[in-house]
């Protein structure tokens, strides 16, 4: 829940946040700023924006920030300035002999991290944090492997107050190239490029059978790689694609549940991928720019699954796509909007053909997006856009500094406890030393971890948690951590929370349970390729190029054959023999080996067999 801030306060939090961005702009680009003091004032940004921007309760003022809130914006303040004022004693005495002024501070550092998590995010990952401090401090009490040393809280709070606690890679990485690249999407969304992802999806999809239906998928999985946001991307491209849906014949839940799905897949597609992905990279020490290329097949394969599955759908409840007359023709839509995919395009070179660092790829990609705005008047960049970009940038970074703020706490606990590597020691014993167990173990632990959570926090505490015990028992990091950041990005589809089932349900005039189950159904292809990848590294793109090109074969005709099988429609309705072995097909192409592919092409055969002979005596029949 967000407040509407009206008169003077949205001014001051207008003219906050575009300074906050306005800093981070040159902090990492123009003047070279240390690590402490960028991290430090970055989570001061989140002290000071978030309680202006959410209210503690329902009763709260919503035009403005209540007194309370007023005093905390000046108490984070304040336990922001004192590590950085005295933060070269703080790292002397850390963990050593903490003053009662650093357990003060530290304590109010905490506790205003939780409200604040609370009020932005919501509960789970309080919980969580919580769950984790309790544990650092009666972990002695704990039974079998769980129990480790136990640390008082001046010692812990000594700990938190550090560069290896709340202000730690966490915080790290959201104060450059996410901040960044939150940023860069805000100021993509200020140049009209929302615009022409919609005019360019209608213009390529809306004519086909199920024709908005696809134009939701194209312009999601545009939208919501710069977006990073689930929900937030259902409510951009889903006020557009939802009504258009329902028009053409789809049921509120299937039209909200479209979208839903598809707005998930925008947090695994490259080139940005959303928060989470960069700090991936950063906790494996992965160029970005290698975690982009290897998460675009997958990626592909996910939107290829949901576009078939549409467009079986679509033939099965016999829908039709738009009339021409309705639709903007492409040629005209690149005329007119075209020049905005030159950032994008830009910031994909620099990342996967230069290897420019994210940084300096995000800063350049905003300078560029600035300037070519400037091309056309519908898409120009005047001073007040641009304010207006600046200050929706630091508004939509905020759940992402919360979220790391709060995961540096369970981060500090699983450092200092080690806690980590039992938990891992603890998977491998339960999955009998199994890679299959232990990724069944993984995906439904982070699934859980995930329910109500943003991908960010629900991917950090999965990541540093499980990602131990995979990479253990034999596969590489980014493998591991690629499997753990799929199901993280997938909690927005899974039920019974579906956070982007909510909204889509709300712009659809629907049940949000059932809209969660459809998009689940939608999305089952993302809940199979990271098996599919742990197995075949060559679906990341790792190997020789024969291996990959029939990697990618077979893994689009198994998409295609559990499309099918999902959809119940080919050419004409699947009987239920015909799913059970168009299932099973999907499954022996989708996994890898020379026998299963043959096997799956074999399921195939005798399912379009079956289907055409059946089509024929139908046929005769009439």
């Amino acid at each position: 829940m967000r407040r509407d801030l009206t008169g003077h306060w949205k001014t001051l939090f207008i003219v906050l946040a575009v300074c906050a961005s306005l800093y981070h702009i040159t902090a990492l680009g123009l003047v070279a700023t240390g690590v402490w003091e960028l991290r430090i004032i970055h989570l001061m940004v989140g002290l000071t924006l978030v309680p202006m921007l959410y209210p503690a309760c329902k009763n709260s003022p919503m035009g403005r920030p209540s007194i309370c809130d007023l005093g905390l914006i000046l108490l984070g303040i304040a336990v922001s300035i004192y590590p950085l004022v005295f933060g070269d004693e703080l790292a002397m005495r850390q963990g050593v002999f903490p003053t009662t002024e650093d357990v003060v501070v530290a304590t109010i550092l905490v506790l205003l991290i939780l409200e604040y998590t609370r009020r932005a995010i919501g509960w789970p990952l309080i919980i969580v944090a919580v769950c984790f401090i309790i544990y650092a401090m009666f972990a002695a009490d704990f039974p079998g492997i769980l129990r480790a040393k136990t640390y008082a809280w001046p010692r812990l709070a000594s700990e938190l107050l550090s560069m290896e606690g709340v202000y730690g890679s966490a915080i790290g990485a959201s104060s450059t190239f996410v901040y960044l690249f939150v940023l860069f999407g805000a100021v993509l969304s200020a140049s009209k490029v929302g615009e022409f992802f919609i005019d360019i999806s209608y213009s390529v999809a809306g004519r086909s059978q199920g024709g908005p239906a696809k134009v939701a998928i194209f312009a999601s999985g545009l939208f919501g790689t710069i977006a990073g946001s689930g929900p937030a991307n259902v409510v951009t491209t889903g006020s557009f694609t939802i009504p258009l849906m329902k028009r053409t014949g789809l049921k509120p839940e299937f039209a909200g549940a479209v979208e839903a799905a598809a707005s998930a897949g925008g947090g695994i597609m490259p080139p940005i991928m959303g928060a989470a992905a960069f700090l991936l990279a950063e906790l494996i020490n992965v160029p970005y720019g290698k975690v982009a290329v290897s998460a675009a097949l997958p990626a592909l394969l996910f939107y290829l699954a949901l576009f078939l599955m549409i467009h079986n759908e679509a033939g099965k409840m016999g829908l039709k796509g738009l009339p021409a007359s309705e639709l903007p023709k492409s040629k005209e839509v690149m005329k007119r909007w075209g020049h905005l995919s030159i950032p994008i395009l830009l910031l994909i070179y620099m990342l996967a053909f230069q290897g420019v660092s994210p940084i300096r790829a995000a800063l350049v990609s905003i300078v560029a997006c600035v300037v070519i705005s400037w091309i056309k008047p519908e898409s120009r960049m005047g001073i007040r856009r641009i304010i207006e970009a600046l200050a929706e940038g630091a508004k939509g970074s905020l759940t992402v500094i919360l979220a790391c703020a709060a995961a540096g706490i369970v981060m500090t606990v699983i450092n200092l406890t080690g806690v980590g590597m039992k938990l891992a020691t603890g998977i491998m014993s339960f999955s009998g030393g199994n890679l299959f167990p232990a990724l069944v173990i993984t995906m439904l632990v982070t699934l859980v971890l995930s329910m109500g959570l943003p991908t960010v926090g629900a991917y950090i505490i999965s990541g540093v948690t499980l990602g131990p015990a995979l990479i253990n028992m034999g596969i590489s990091p980014l493998q591991a951590h690629l499997f753990i950041f799929y199901f993280a990005s997938m909690s927005g589809v899974t039920p019974p929370v579906a956070l982007n089932a909510f909204p889509a349900a709300g712009i659809a005039g629907a049940d949000p349970f059932r809209v969660g189950l459809i998009a689940w159904r939608l999305s089952i292809t993302a809940f199979i390729v990271p098996y599919m990848f742990v197995y075949a590294p060559s679906l990341l793109l790792i190997g020789d190029i024969p291996t990959v090109l029939l990697t990618c074969v077979t893994a689009c005709t198994g998409v295609w054959a559990l499309a099918a099988s999902m959809a119940g429609w080919t050419f004409i309705r699947v009987n239920m023999l015909e799913r059970a072995i168009y299932f099973c097909g999907a499954f022996a192409l989708i996994f890898p080996g020379i026998k299963t592919d043959l096997l799956g092409v074999g399921l195939l055969a005798l399912a379009l067999g079956m289907q055409i002979i059946r089509k024929r005596r139908t046929a005769a029949v009439a």
